[in-house]
């Protein structure tokens, strides 16, 4: 038991540097650079981790779930990891694609050229991580104490290497430093446990059919969770997302907190609905509870200490205060809407009806962004944000409950 909780506390240590490395440097940052560069490097952020999620593919998801079904087979997990690789492989020429037309034809990023290339460089090194493997072999503690010492290093290479505004790209070009280093363990480590086998083209083109549908929820939902500050950007002057963006990053930290609780349940609930379902019913019950309290609990906290917060990490930005707490309320709506779609749906392969809700919703955020936001500028788009998390929350409420697909389970089993 306590080897266990010590793995948990490596894991949720690595995940928090992983949110809050970021916010821990926006006091360097916005004292380095100009609000109007602040700006544009938000954007520019933004466009990395939306082509981060690309080469991702899901793959967190999809092949997590995928090998943990087979985890005790060493040739299955090798065939299965043989295919993530390659279907990789072919995403990051993708990304670099999408990267070129980006910088080259979409007013946002004009000038922003050299920003552009090395995001593209740290998407492209952050997307090959192998956390799939740790998380679906239950051996996520390894993984982390990795990760923990990679995110370690980019704080610190971050504060010694970042002193003046010309060095705006060495915030991406540290990240490609320390995602190699990270790539490059956990895949010895991975290739320690099976045998390595080259990628093929029948098996890339396997693993993309079958991350495809979790793809496509990614790709919607980044539309509202990623690529919102570009779609800002195009209308609003860079000063004004660097405030909103700052608010914008802090709070999807925070709600970021319960990613690695839901990569555990996730993964558990995938073995117990197949194997030992009226235990995963109780499993189940017991996690939403805990995740849903968690995200109450960082709700009320960060509502209270968000002016001593910004104080601190930014104090040229008060007006993020208002932001920040306009946005919090998402915390506990998305804390609800992981148990509905990733301790649920996903799980038991519910995988179109959770795609069709978040497609349709993300559809209807992206147009309500592109209406509102140049009228109302960041009101608009928290009230989009919000509106959103809402929606998707109501939508998998009453799939799940018109499907009656737990009960009937239960019945059957």
């Amino acid at each position: 038991m306590g080897a266990k909780l010590g793995k948990y506390f490596v894991l949720y240590g690595a995940h928090g540097l992983k949110l809050f490395s970021f916010i821990i440097l926006i006091p360097l940052f916005t004292k380095i650079f100009p609000k109007s560069l602040w700006g544009q490097v938000l954007i520019v952020q933004a466009l990395a981790l939306w082509l981060q999620m690309v080469i991702e593919y899901g793959f967190n998801l999809s092949a997590t779930r995928g090998m943990a079904r087979v985890r005790n087979d060493t040739d299955a997990l090798s065939a299965l990891a043989s295919g993530v690789i390659g279907a990789k492989i072919i995403l990051a020429v993708i990304v670099i694609v999408i990267a070129f037309f980006v910088a080259s034809f979409v007013p946002a990023f004009h000038g922003l050229g050299n920003l552009v290339f090395w995001s593209t460089l740290f998407a492209v090194v952050q997307g090959f991580n192998p956390i799939w493997y740790f998380m679906a072999t239950d051996q996520f503690g390894k993984y982390a104490l990795i990760d923990f010492a990679s995110r370690a290093s980019y704080l610190l290479l971050c504060f010694f290497l970042i002193k003046s505004q010309g060095d705006a790209y060495k915030i991406f070009g540290v990240g490609i430093l320390t995602g190699i280093f990270t790539c490059f363990l956990g895949y010895e480590r991975m290739y320690r446990q099976m045998k390595f086998k080259a990628p093929s083209r029948i098996e890339s083109i396997a693993a993309l059919r079958d991350g495809a549908s979790l793809f496509f929820f990614m790709a919607a939902t980044s539309i509202y969770t990623t690529l919102n500050l570009p779609i800002l950007g195009s209308s609003q002057p860079s000063a004004v997302v660097a405030a909103y963006g700052t608010s914008d990053r802090i709070v999807r930290a925070t709600s970021g907190l319960l990613e690695p609780l839901n990569r555990i349940v996730y993964a558990r609930l995938s073995y117990l609905y197949k194997n030992k379902f009226e235990d995963a019913i109780k499993f189940l019950r017991t996690a939403a509870l805990i995740v849903i309290l968690g995200g109450l609990i960082l709700f009320i906290s960060f509502e209270i200490l968000s002016p001593l917060l910004i104080k601190i990490v930014a104090p040229s930005y008060p007006e993020a205060v208002k932001y920040i707490r306009g946005l919090l309320i998402v915390v506990p709506i998305v804390a609800i809407n992981n148990v509905l779609g990733f301790h649920v749906m996903l799980p038991l392969g519910l995988d179109k009806a959770f795609n069709t809700i978040f497609i349709s919703v993300s559809v209807i955020s992206a147009l309500a962004m592109l209406v509102l936001t140049p009228r109302f500028g960041t009101y608009g788009m928290t009230l989009v944000t919000i509106s959103t998390e809402v929606l998707a929350c109501l939508a998998m409420l009453y799939f799940i409950r018109s499907s009656g697909v737990l009960l009937r389970k239960t019945v059957a089993r």
